[in-house]
């Protein structure tokens, strides 16, 4: 390959080849190579082919020019093997992320999806047809914005062919009907509507967390496609109606892109006056108008009606969306449970008025019920309003999430902090006890009663669940390596074999790098900050732990330190609580729901975790599942 590239590491694998990344030496810019196939792994005919589909896919996106669409640095052809050179984007796919969290939130997928549908105009206003839309295809820029990629069946007029007559182009999943003609049979030409097609496949499986049209062989998918009915939607709320038009198995009477648009408009809220999409945070792109509204479909935390269903106000309204109790004075329990049990009238108001307007929606998870969990039967609850206060086990040293500001008058700030003092105003206290906890101790303080909660970057691991409870999770993050700027040797998790890595003892990450870094020297030390400290003193060459603490520590340490960005876990927080109080989570599960409702959550990470993070792709309203447990 031309030498102006050094290629780096390897980003992905796939049918068409592989993904490195390089960097221009003549730029000095990092950037994604696209390798075809290997050298040799096929026939001459078949690998000339292979080549002259490469070159296709990199005339088809140098045409186009969108900000959705991933774009084309340079083409370089030698030794019969063509090189695409192309912007680097983040390597996780919206496949990656469904594996990860099995489906997205309403107005996460809207905000995707509307971005997928202009790069996918885009394709179509230069006389292109992607032929291959699906989840894998979608990757994220480093400021959230979604991009199609992957043009290796594209068409275009003036395109060579390539394909062989009835050989099936594309991925079955996502193939329209017109294309899914077995073979012998008489096959339509694509068309932008195949595309979109292709396109409410991929929305309906982002928003249910599983393709519509599924089977045991291609043939059967390919089958089931052309024949069987559209599977019902539990989770599209809104959505339903677009996906359901857009996956109408006549192309000609298939919804046209500009509805589609005009729909994935409302439904994300993109107006005036909710603002436009914005970078919030660790999951996806971030929410118009500061948090609720646009993400009501699927959250807070369950499935919501279909648009069909908007009379049926019981589909509309969440367990989980509750009326914030007072702001001043303090609340017994009996005045707590009457809040819980009589916010169904209020609610219901509202609800009314969320059908007529078409936003607001929520998830439906069941009304209210007397059977709701009194917070008398909390002994961990009683004995806090004995004493008057609520003790929260916190973290004292993570920039961001949780870190001392004054020792002597023990004032904590960071974004659990706040998350704290939200669960603590739900409960009804007004005065909080902050106490240090570190990893190894949190379980043994909550089972002794020296705190009543834990909100400490408490991973939910099925280990802890056997000795105490979790309500959320209301954060995610996902393990990585802090290192020395000037540790050029250090480039991926890779370069850490025999190498010094401090972690805390008894946390997830030991047991992750147990299983990714095996010939990694683990060290251990009671909290990561004396592991920073190591490392700064040359004594240690990274520091392993959840990628949104490590970003507080390298904005402390900007000039020395730096992440290497090769995360391999998903991490979830959770609210500690003591084995078996019932009553106590759900009444934890409430606030936190509330937090997310009120858009509080958007703006508390906002305000603590992205200025430390900015480069942190998609940004997730977490779902509350530990919180579905036991109901």
């Amino acid at each position: 390959m031309d030498r102006r590239y050094e290629l780096q590491r390897e980003l992905g694998r796939g049918g068409m080849g592989v993904v490195w990344e390089a960097r221009d030496t003549r730029l000095n810019r990092q950037v994604a190579i696209k390798e075809l196939l290997f050298r040799n792994a096929m026939d001459p005919e078949t690998q000339a082919q292979w080549v002259q589909r490469a070159r296709r896919e990199a005339q088809a996106i140098a045409r186009i020019g969108h900000e959705h669409v991933v774009s084309v640095h340079d083409v370089i052809e030698s030794d019969g093997q063509v090189w695409i050179v192309m912007e680097q984007v983040n390597p996780r796919s919206l496949a990656d992320l469904l594996r990860d969290h099995e489906r997205l939130p309403v107005g996460d997928t809207a905000r995707i999806g509307l971005q997928v549908l202009r790069g996918l105009r885009a394709v179509h206003a230069a006389g292109v047809l992607h032929r291959d839309v699906k989840p894998h295809n979608v990757l994220f820029r480093k400021d959230a914005r979604a991009v199609l990629m992957d043009f290796g069946i594209a068409t275009f007029e003036g395109a060579a062919q390539v394909t062989r007559r009835h050989e099936t182009v594309g991925t079955p999943q996502y193939l329209p009907p017109e294309l899914a003609t077995p073979w012998g049979g008489q096959q339509r030409s694509a068309t932008p509507a195949s595309d979109l097609w292709s396109f409410g496949v991929t929305l309906y499986e982002t928003v249910e967390g599983r393709a519509p049209f599924r089977g045991p062989t291609p043939f059967e998918v390919l089958e089931a496609v052309r024949e069987s009915a559209l599977p019902e939607m539990q989770y599209a709320g809104p959505l339903r109606p677009l996906i359901e038009g857009l996956l109408v198995k006549d192309p000609e009477q298939r919804m046209t892109a500009a509805r589609a648009e005009e729909l994935l408009q409302h439904i994300a809220q993109e107006t005036p006056s909710h603002g436009g999409l914005s970078h919030q945070g660790p999951y996806g792109p971030g929410r118009a108008g500061g948090g609720q509204g646009a993400d009501g479909p699927d959250g807070p935390h369950g499935p919501a009606g279909g648009a069909g269903e908007q009379g049926n106000a019981t589909r509309l309204v969440g367990r989980f969306s509750r009326l914030r109790p007072p702001r001043s004075g303090g609340v017994d329990g009996d005045g707590a449970d009457r809040r819980r049990r009589t916010r169904r009238s209020a609610l219901v108001g509202g609800v009314a008025l969320a059908v007529l307007l078409g936003v607001g929606w929520y998830a439906m998870d069941g009304w209210d019920s007397e059977d709701t969990p009194s917070l008398q039967d909390s002994a961990t609850y009683r004995e806090a309003r004995k004493r008057g206060y609520l003790a929260i086990g916190v973290k004292s040293d993570q920039p961001g999430l949780s870190e001392v500001v004054n020792e002597e008058k023990e004032t904590y700030r960071g974004f659990d902090i706040e998350i704290a003092k939200a669960v603590a105003e739900y409960l009804g206290f007004e005065k909080i006890q902050f106490q240090t906890v570190n990893t190894a101790s949190r379980e043994y303080r909550l089972r002794k009663g020296d705190v009543d909660l834990i909100v400490a970057s408490y991973s939910i691991t099925p280990e802890r669940k056997e000795q105490v409870d979790f309500a959320g999770p209301y954060n995610y993050a996902g393990q990585d390596f802090l290192v020395r700027k000037d540790a050029e040797e250090i480039d991926g998790r890779e370069d850490l074999d025999g190498k010094k890595v401090c972690t805390v003892d008894k946390s997830t990450p030991v047991a992750g790098l147990k299983e990714y870094v095996p010939k990694a020297i683990r060290t251990m030390r009671s909290s990561y900050g004396k592991c920073v400290q190591d490392l700064l003193a040359g004594t240690v060459d990274a520091v392993s732990t959840d990628d949104i603490i490590l970003a507080g520590y390298r904005s402390q340490y900007d000039k020395e330190l730096k992440i290497l960005d090769d995360q391999f876990s998903t991490e979830e927080y959770g609210i500690g609580i003591a084995k078996g109080d019932e009553a106590l989570k759900s009444a934890v599960c409430d606030a936190l729901a509330q937090v997310i409702a009120d858009g509080d959550w958007t703006r508390l990470y906002r305000e603590h975790l992205e200025p430390l993070f900015p480069e942190r792709v998609i940004p997730r309203t977490p779902t509350l599942k530990e919180c579905d447990e036991g109901q």
